[in-house]
């Protein structure tokens, strides 16, 4: 829905002038909220109730969905998770696999993968992680009676066996060359199975990994509060304490950080990039990552079963003028399905350039000369309601009318996994490999909630991405993702957006950030001066 903030004196006025004073008011609370949060954030400095030096606070735009890395597949619970949980193996900022929980690693055969697990690791319950931990994490997370979310990139595995206590092996049912990558995920962290067992169903909000973080508390829509494992395997981290705060608003995220009641924002809003300006105490951080930003439809209804319709909403859109009105520039235009520098990105491809009488000819074509209304649900942050605004302006020019239906996060995933007519959503390949970026959101057995939410079926895309995962020799492997993409691009399951560049805010106090592709940052290595 469009919001409407009725201002007082506008019965007499022009629709220009409603606009405008429109516009002056919502600024004015805007700065209403700044001065409000400066005056706080002074209060608390001069009565002495200032914050613990040792506590890093970060925001984010929207809660977490679970803390069981089991029950979700979203980038703001998987920041959570990243402190939490360990997995066997992680990357480094240069996008190798490393050692995590595993201190090596061997495939035995095409279908036997072998790990050695580092003794002496402690969950946070106090228990060793052993190798039984191992099996049930797998078990668990490729349970169909789980239903996992990011369980699309297990499906390959067969069986996880305990050789010895610190030796497990993960057998495949095929040849798996991109299992590897796909065990850097941060929904791959290793549980406890006796905290698991012991919570039940309570255990999504009872955490128990081996990460430097231990879970706290809580508070749905408000923060995560976590505390230092002073037994982390890798030793204590500098940091005492973490608090991830819930900020959907920009403006009132970035007065935090500005009035030193926040530390980091991440996914600033590009609109206060000038901010950040010599003497502010404040770093802009910002970096090419795997990210992309797509426009989604439903295939199987009408008119979007349309080839023709999807394609012509590709041509209506001027991604140029869209990367600028709701990222103030900071991206490019998204040319296929995978955003750059991806391993197995197709360089190719051209995308859909801005043509709005081709667009116009298709819609004829399809017998929607007058157009056609639809809903575009967004979720209730920011960037959202800026792409929602500008594909409302710019569809309206081929005759499709937009209704904007803004939803919660967590509302937003559950609705649209159940299918709705057009959505906005981002996507982050956080392996770096194309089988992260590309199983999930076009592969007929994701539908749904795994991420193939336009509900996209091709048997030669199935084919293909079954191909990429078994296949070990690369150029072979990099070529099958390649031609997915070719065909993903002509049949138009998305309006192909924008691969953008991600915004983190910080204090200078923060010391250790490290830029990463895929957007999940552990705060391990982090300090504050």
């Amino acid at each position: 829905m469009e919001t409407f903030i009725p201002v007082k004196g506008e019965r007499n006025m022009n629709p220009k002038e409603k606009r405008m004073k429109r516009q002056v008011f919502k600024l004015a609370i805007v700065m209403t909220v700044i001065m409000v949060i400066f005056t706080m954030a002074g209060c608390r400095r001069d009565s002495g109730l200032s914050r613990p030096a040792n506590e890093l606070i970060v925001i984010q735009s929207s809660d977490a969905v679970s803390m069981d890395p089991h029950r979700s597949n979203d980038s703001h619970s998987a920041r959570a998770w990243m402190q939490i949980y360990d997995g066997l193996v992680t990357l480094d900022p240069d996008m190798n696999v490393v050692p995590a929980l595993a201190r090596e690693w061997t495939l035995i055969d095409d279908y036997t993968w072998q790990f050695t697990l580092n003794q002496g690791v402690r969950f946070h319950n106090g228990d060793e992680m052993k190798a039984s931990d191992v099996k049930f994490t797998f078990d668990r997370h490729t349970d169909p009676a789980m239903a996992a979310p990011a369980s699309f990139m297990l499906t390959t595995v067969r069986e996880t066996r305990v050789i010895d206590d610190y030796t497990v092996q993960i057998i495949t049912s095929q040849p798996s060359a991109s299992l590897i990558f796909n065990l850097t995920h941060p929904g791959m962290g290793i549980l406890s199975e006796r905290a698991v067992r012991e919570a039940g169903d309570n255990y999504a909000t009872n955490p128990v990994g081996t990460g430097p973080f231990r879970f706290v508390e809580w508070v749905r829509n408000q923060r995560v509060v976590l505390e230092r494992y002073n037994d982390y395997f890798q030793g204590p981290p500098s940091i005492e304490r973490v608090v991830i705060r819930i900020i959907p608003e920009g403006a009132t995220a970035m007065a935090e950080l500005m009035a030193g009641s926040a530390d980091m924002v991440f996914e600033v809003s590009t609109q206060f990039a000038d901010q950040f300006r010599p003497g502010s105490g404040m770093t802009l951080e910002h970096f090419s990552t795997f990210s992309l930003m797509y426009l989604s439809f439903d295939m199987r209804e009408e008119p979007f079963n349309d080839v023709r319709v999807r394609r012509a909403i590709n041509y209506a859109i001027d991604n140029q003028a869209l990367i600028t009105m709701a990222w103030s520039g900071f991206g490019q235009q998204l040319r296929g399905p995978l955003p750059p520098f991806v391993n197995g990105v197709n360089d190719t491809l051209t995308g859909y350039p801005f043509d709005l009488e081709r667009a116009r000819a298709l819609m004829a074509e399809a017998g929607h000369s007058n157009g056609f209304s639809s809903t575009l649900f967004i979720s209730d942050s920011d960037i959202h309601g800026r792409i929602g605004t500008v594909l409302q302006a710019q569809l309206r020019e081929i005759g499709i009318n937009l209704t904007l239906q803004i939803l919660e996060w967590g509302a937003f995933l559950e609705r649209t996994a159940q299918g709705v007519p057009m959505f906005v959503l981002s996507w982050f390949t956080v392996t770096a490999d194309a089988d992260n970026g590309m199983y999930a959101l076009f592969h007929s057995n994701s539908h749904g909630s795994r991420g193939n939410r336009s509900f996209y079926t091709n048997n030669e895309v199935d084919r293909l991405l079954d191909a990429g995962r078994a296949e070990f020799n690369v150029p072979v492997r990099m070529n099958m993702y390649q031609r997915a993409q070719e065909i993903i691009l002509d049949e138009a399951p998305w309006g192909f957006l924008a691969a953008t560049e991600y915004l983190v805010g910080r204090s200078n106090r923060v010391r250790g950030f490290v830029p990463m592709p895929t957007t999940f940052f552990k705060f391990y290595g982090y300090s504050l001066e």
